[in-house]
Protein backbone atom coordinates (compact mmCIF):
# COMPACT_ATOMS: atom_id res chain seq x y z
CA UNK A 1 0.00 0.00 0.00
CA UNK A 2 0.98 3.33 -0.83
CA UNK A 3 1.68 6.02 1.87
CA UNK A 4 -0.06 8.99 0.19
CA UNK A 5 0.34 11.14 3.59
CA UNK A 6 3.57 11.21 3.81
CA UNK A 7 4.30 12.68 0.34
CA UNK A 8 1.73 15.08 0.84
CA UNK A 9 3.12 16.60 4.33
CA UNK A 10 6.84 16.49 3.20
CA UNK A 11 6.66 16.68 -0.51
CA UNK A 12 10.13 18.11 -0.57
CA UNK A 13 8.87 21.49 -1.29
CA UNK A 14 11.06 23.15 0.87
CA UNK A 15 14.25 21.98 -0.60
CA UNK A 16 12.62 21.65 -4.40
CA UNK A 17 10.31 24.89 -4.31
CA UNK A 18 10.97 27.08 -0.71
CA UNK A 19 9.81 27.80 2.11
CA UNK A 20 8.37 29.52 5.29
CA UNK A 21 7.43 29.08 8.87
CA UNK A 22 3.88 30.47 9.78
CA UNK A 23 0.72 29.95 11.72
CA UNK A 24 -2.34 27.75 11.04
CA UNK A 25 -5.34 28.44 9.29
CA UNK A 26 -8.98 27.47 10.34
CA UNK A 27 -10.85 24.59 8.95
CA UNK A 28 -14.35 25.88 8.65
CA UNK A 29 -16.71 24.69 6.07
CA UNK A 30 -17.83 27.83 4.97
CA UNK A 31 -14.42 28.59 4.47
CA UNK A 32 -13.78 26.14 1.22
CA UNK A 33 -11.50 27.65 -0.82
CA UNK A 34 -12.61 28.72 -3.88
CA UNK A 35 -12.06 28.94 -7.57
CA UNK A 36 -9.58 31.87 -8.97
CA UNK A 37 -7.07 32.91 -12.15
CA UNK A 38 -4.02 30.64 -10.91
CA UNK A 39 -6.05 27.49 -10.66
CA UNK A 40 -8.21 28.04 -13.69
CA UNK A 41 -4.93 28.61 -15.66
CA UNK A 42 -4.24 24.90 -14.93
CA UNK A 43 -4.74 22.18 -17.76
CA UNK A 44 -5.03 18.16 -17.09
CA UNK A 45 -6.11 15.21 -19.59
CA UNK A 46 -6.38 12.03 -19.75
CA UNK A 47 -8.16 9.36 -17.88
CA UNK A 48 -9.31 9.92 -13.79
CA UNK A 49 -7.25 8.18 -11.57
CA UNK A 50 -4.49 7.59 -14.10
CA UNK A 51 -1.49 10.26 -14.51
CA UNK A 52 -2.28 12.85 -16.18
CA UNK A 53 -0.37 15.36 -18.77
CA UNK A 54 -0.76 18.72 -16.73
CA UNK A 55 -0.26 22.20 -18.34
CA UNK A 56 0.61 25.26 -15.76
CA UNK A 57 2.12 28.22 -17.28
CA UNK A 58 5.43 29.24 -16.09
CA UNK A 59 5.34 31.75 -13.96
CA UNK A 60 2.19 31.11 -12.33
CA UNK A 61 1.57 32.97 -8.84
CA UNK A 62 -1.12 33.14 -6.11
CA UNK A 63 -2.42 35.17 -2.95
CA UNK A 64 -3.80 31.99 -1.37
CA UNK A 65 -5.07 28.33 -1.84
CA UNK A 66 -7.46 28.54 -5.18
CA UNK A 67 -9.52 25.28 -6.02
CA UNK A 68 -11.23 24.71 -9.63
CA UNK A 69 -12.98 21.30 -10.65
CA UNK A 70 -11.99 20.15 -13.96
CA UNK A 71 -13.80 17.38 -13.76
CA UNK A 72 -17.01 17.10 -11.75
CA UNK A 73 -17.68 13.34 -9.79
CA UNK A 74 -21.29 12.65 -8.50
CA UNK A 75 -19.64 10.31 -5.55
CA UNK A 76 -20.13 11.55 -1.70
CA UNK A 77 -19.07 14.88 -0.82
CA UNK A 78 -15.97 15.78 1.00
CA UNK A 79 -16.31 17.17 4.36
CA UNK A 80 -13.89 18.22 7.41
CA UNK A 81 -12.77 15.00 8.85
CA UNK A 82 -13.54 12.90 6.01
CA UNK A 83 -10.77 10.15 4.96
CA UNK A 84 -10.01 10.83 1.45
CA UNK A 85 -8.01 8.60 -1.09
CA UNK A 86 -6.41 10.38 -3.75
CA UNK A 87 -3.71 10.56 -6.73
CA UNK A 88 -2.00 13.94 -7.52
CA UNK A 89 1.06 15.44 -9.50
CA UNK A 90 2.35 18.59 -8.23
CA UNK A 91 4.03 21.21 -10.63
CA UNK A 92 5.69 23.91 -9.54
CA UNK A 93 4.57 27.30 -10.47
CA UNK A 94 7.63 29.45 -11.10
CA UNK A 95 8.90 26.68 -13.86
CA UNK A 96 5.99 25.29 -14.92
CA UNK A 97 7.43 21.44 -14.62
CA UNK A 98 5.89 18.35 -12.88
CA UNK A 99 7.92 17.89 -9.94
CA UNK A 100 6.14 14.62 -8.20
CA UNK A 101 3.29 12.47 -8.93
CA UNK A 102 1.67 9.76 -6.02
CA UNK A 103 2.37 7.00 -8.66
CA UNK A 104 -1.25 5.80 -9.37
CA UNK A 105 -0.40 2.24 -8.53
CA UNK A 106 -2.49 0.50 -6.15
CA UNK A 107 -4.43 1.39 -3.20
CA UNK A 108 -3.27 4.04 -0.88
CA UNK A 109 -3.38 5.32 2.65
CA UNK A 110 -6.29 7.90 2.84
CA UNK A 111 -5.36 11.83 3.97
CA UNK A 112 -8.35 13.09 6.20
CA UNK A 113 -9.68 16.24 4.81
CA UNK A 114 -9.17 19.27 7.11
CA UNK A 115 -6.78 17.58 9.92
CA UNK A 116 -3.78 20.03 10.50
CA UNK A 117 -1.43 17.21 9.50
CA UNK A 118 -1.94 17.69 5.84
CA UNK A 119 -1.92 21.10 5.60
CA UNK A 120 -3.39 23.04 2.60
CA UNK A 121 -3.80 20.17 0.69
CA UNK A 122 -5.75 18.73 3.70
CA UNK A 123 -7.78 21.91 3.34
CA UNK A 124 -8.06 21.81 -0.03
CA UNK A 125 -9.78 18.54 -0.45
CA UNK A 126 -12.96 19.95 1.34
CA UNK A 127 -16.47 20.21 -0.35
CA UNK A 128 -14.84 18.43 -3.31
CA UNK A 129 -17.11 15.02 -4.19
CA UNK A 130 -15.81 11.74 -4.97
CA UNK A 131 -14.92 11.30 -8.82
CA UNK A 132 -13.88 14.98 -9.10
CA UNK A 133 -10.36 16.16 -10.31
CA UNK A 134 -8.82 19.32 -9.03
CA UNK A 135 -6.88 22.18 -10.28
CA UNK A 136 -5.24 23.04 -6.91
CA UNK A 137 -2.85 26.28 -6.34
CA UNK A 138 -1.00 27.57 -3.29
CA UNK A 139 1.48 29.57 -2.21
CA UNK A 140 4.48 28.63 -1.55
CA UNK A 141 5.07 30.22 2.32
CA UNK A 142 1.66 27.60 3.45
CA UNK A 143 4.27 25.48 3.74
CA UNK A 144 7.11 25.30 6.05
CA UNK A 145 10.85 23.14 6.44
CA UNK A 146 8.32 20.53 8.15
CA UNK A 147 5.88 20.36 5.82
CA UNK A 148 3.75 22.14 8.27
CA UNK A 149 0.64 23.81 6.91
CA UNK A 150 0.79 28.07 7.50
CA UNK A 151 -1.26 31.55 7.03
CA UNK A 152 -1.43 32.11 3.84
CA UNK A 153 0.21 35.12 2.19
CA UNK A 154 -1.20 38.24 1.44
CA UNK A 155 1.14 39.12 -1.40
CA UNK A 156 0.90 37.20 -4.88
CA UNK A 157 4.01 34.86 -4.70
CA UNK A 158 4.84 31.87 -6.85
CA UNK A 159 2.30 28.77 -6.43
CA UNK A 160 2.79 25.45 -5.81
CA UNK A 161 -0.02 23.31 -8.12
CA UNK A 162 -1.21 20.03 -7.18
CA UNK A 163 -3.98 18.24 -9.34
CA UNK A 164 -5.74 16.08 -7.42
CA UNK A 165 -7.87 13.28 -8.01
CA UNK A 166 -10.48 12.20 -5.15
CA UNK A 167 -10.75 8.83 -5.60
CA UNK A 168 -12.88 7.10 -2.61
CA UNK A 169 -14.37 8.45 0.34
CA UNK A 170 -14.68 7.34 3.77
CA UNK A 171 -16.93 8.20 6.79
CA UNK A 172 -16.01 10.55 9.05
CA UNK A 173 -17.00 8.68 12.26
CA UNK A 174 -18.56 5.41 13.02
CA UNK A 175 -22.07 5.52 11.97
CA UNK A 176 -23.64 2.05 13.68
CA UNK A 177 -26.36 1.77 15.75
CA UNK A 178 -25.61 2.76 19.43
CA UNK A 179 -25.74 -0.39 21.57
CA UNK A 180 -26.21 -0.72 25.94
CA UNK A 181 -23.53 0.68 27.88
CA UNK A 182 -21.60 -2.64 29.25
CA UNK A 183 -21.31 -3.46 32.78
CA UNK A 184 -18.44 -2.32 35.02
CA UNK A 185 -16.96 -0.22 31.98
CA UNK A 186 -15.98 3.33 31.47
CA UNK A 187 -18.79 5.52 30.38
CA UNK A 188 -18.15 7.39 26.74
CA UNK A 189 -19.98 10.42 25.56
CA UNK A 190 -19.56 11.87 22.09
CA UNK A 191 -19.10 15.46 21.02
CA UNK A 192 -21.17 16.43 18.25
CA UNK A 193 -18.14 15.81 15.97
CA UNK A 194 -17.64 12.61 17.08
CA UNK A 195 -14.95 12.92 19.52
CA UNK A 196 -15.15 10.74 22.17
CA UNK A 197 -14.81 11.47 25.80
CA UNK A 198 -13.95 9.12 28.47
CA UNK A 199 -14.85 8.65 31.88
CA UNK A 200 -13.33 6.14 34.11
CA UNK A 201 -14.65 4.58 37.09
CA UNK A 202 -13.52 4.42 40.69
CA UNK A 203 -12.91 0.70 40.31
CA UNK A 204 -9.71 -1.28 39.79
CA UNK A 205 -9.44 -2.09 35.56
CA UNK A 206 -10.24 -5.70 34.51
CA UNK A 207 -7.51 -7.99 35.42
CA UNK A 208 -7.46 -9.18 31.25
CA UNK A 209 -8.43 -7.51 27.98
CA UNK A 210 -12.08 -6.43 27.17
CA UNK A 211 -14.28 -4.82 24.59
CA UNK A 212 -18.02 -3.97 24.92
CA UNK A 213 -19.31 -2.44 20.90
CA UNK A 214 -20.76 1.17 21.63
CA UNK A 215 -22.29 1.21 17.80
CA UNK A 216 -22.73 -1.51 15.94
CA UNK A 217 -22.28 -1.13 11.81
CA UNK A 218 -23.71 -2.63 8.63
CA UNK A 219 -20.64 -2.52 6.70
CA UNK A 220 -17.76 -4.88 5.67
CA UNK A 221 -16.40 -7.31 8.19
CA UNK A 222 -12.52 -6.71 8.79
CA UNK A 223 -10.13 -9.81 8.50
CA UNK A 224 -6.37 -9.84 9.25
CA UNK A 225 -5.56 -9.57 5.62
CA UNK A 226 -7.34 -6.31 5.91
CA UNK A 227 -6.18 -2.56 6.91
CA UNK A 228 -8.33 -0.86 8.85
CA UNK A 229 -9.22 3.10 8.65
CA UNK A 230 -9.93 4.13 12.81
CA UNK A 231 -10.03 6.69 14.37
CA UNK A 232 -9.40 6.20 18.13
CA UNK A 233 -8.56 8.30 21.19
CA UNK A 234 -6.69 6.56 24.19
CA UNK A 235 -6.36 7.21 28.30
CA UNK A 236 -4.67 5.44 31.01
CA UNK A 237 -6.79 3.72 33.67
CA UNK A 238 -5.23 4.83 36.90
CA UNK A 239 -3.92 1.87 39.50
CA UNK A 240 -4.27 2.72 42.85
CA UNK A 241 -5.92 6.13 42.15
CA UNK A 242 -4.63 9.32 40.48
CA UNK A 243 -6.23 10.54 37.77
CA UNK A 244 -6.91 8.85 34.06
CA UNK A 245 -4.87 11.17 31.25
CA UNK A 246 -5.33 11.07 27.26
CA UNK A 247 -2.40 8.72 25.79
CA UNK A 248 -3.27 9.81 22.14
CA UNK A 249 -6.29 10.81 20.08
CA UNK A 250 -6.27 10.93 16.29
CA UNK A 251 -9.20 13.31 17.10
CA UNK A 252 -7.71 15.99 18.55
CA UNK A 253 -3.58 15.92 17.58
CA UNK A 254 -3.78 16.64 14.37
CA UNK A 255 -3.69 13.32 12.28
CA UNK A 256 -6.82 12.65 11.42
CA UNK A 257 -7.68 8.78 10.57
CA UNK A 258 -4.95 6.01 11.15
CA UNK A 259 -4.54 3.04 9.05
CA UNK A 260 -4.14 -0.25 10.84
CA UNK A 261 -2.50 -3.34 8.89
CA UNK A 262 -4.44 -6.17 10.79
CA UNK A 263 -1.76 -9.06 10.32
CA UNK A 264 -0.27 -10.76 13.76
CA UNK A 265 2.39 -8.41 14.78
CA UNK A 266 1.59 -5.18 13.29
CA UNK A 267 -0.77 -3.78 16.06
CA UNK A 268 -0.71 -4.23 20.22
CA UNK A 269 -2.77 -7.48 20.24
CA UNK A 270 -5.74 -5.90 22.67
CA UNK A 271 -6.26 -3.39 19.87
CA UNK A 272 -6.03 -5.76 17.09
CA UNK A 273 -8.66 -7.58 18.79
CA UNK A 274 -10.65 -4.67 18.96
CA UNK A 275 -10.92 -4.70 15.01
CA UNK A 276 -10.35 -8.40 13.55
CA UNK A 277 -13.96 -9.86 12.53
CA UNK A 278 -15.40 -5.95 13.62
CA UNK A 279 -17.39 -4.35 10.84
CA UNK A 280 -17.22 -1.10 9.39
CA UNK A 281 -19.33 1.29 11.15
CA UNK A 282 -18.63 -0.31 14.64
CA UNK A 283 -17.50 1.90 17.60
CA UNK A 284 -15.40 -0.60 19.87
CA UNK A 285 -14.51 0.24 23.82
CA UNK A 286 -11.51 -2.06 24.75
CA UNK A 287 -9.39 -2.14 27.95
CA UNK A 288 -6.01 -3.08 27.25
CA UNK A 289 -3.49 -4.14 28.96
CA UNK A 290 -0.01 -2.32 28.01
CA UNK A 291 3.62 -2.61 29.97
CA UNK A 292 2.86 1.34 30.88
CA UNK A 293 -0.85 -0.63 32.18
CA UNK A 294 -4.09 -0.79 31.54
CA UNK A 295 -5.30 1.97 29.07
CA UNK A 296 -8.56 2.36 27.40
CA UNK A 297 -9.62 2.76 23.87
CA UNK A 298 -12.65 4.24 21.84
CA UNK A 299 -12.06 3.11 18.63
CA UNK A 300 -14.35 4.13 15.22
CA UNK A 301 -14.37 1.78 12.53
CA UNK A 302 -14.95 4.34 9.34
CA UNK A 303 -13.36 2.40 6.64
CA UNK A 304 -11.60 -1.14 5.08
CA UNK A 305 -9.19 -1.13 2.67
CA UNK A 306 -8.95 -4.68 1.38
CA UNK A 307 -5.82 -6.84 1.59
Amino acid sequence: MRTIPALLVTIGLAASLTGCAASGAGTAASDCATPGAASRAVTASGAFGKEPKVSVPAGLTTTGTQVSVLRSGEGRQVEEGTPVVLDYTLVDGATGKAVQSSGYTGPSDPITAGAEKYGPIGKAVECARVGDRLAVAIPKSAFTQTGTAGTESRRSEDAVVAVIDVERAFDSRATGTPQLAGDGMPAVVLAPSGQPGITIPSWSAPANDQQHLLRKGSGAELTERDTAVVKFTAVSWPQGGGSSTVLSSSWSDGSGALTLPLAKGQVVDGVRDALVDHHVGDQVLAVVHQQSGPAVYVIDIVGRIAG
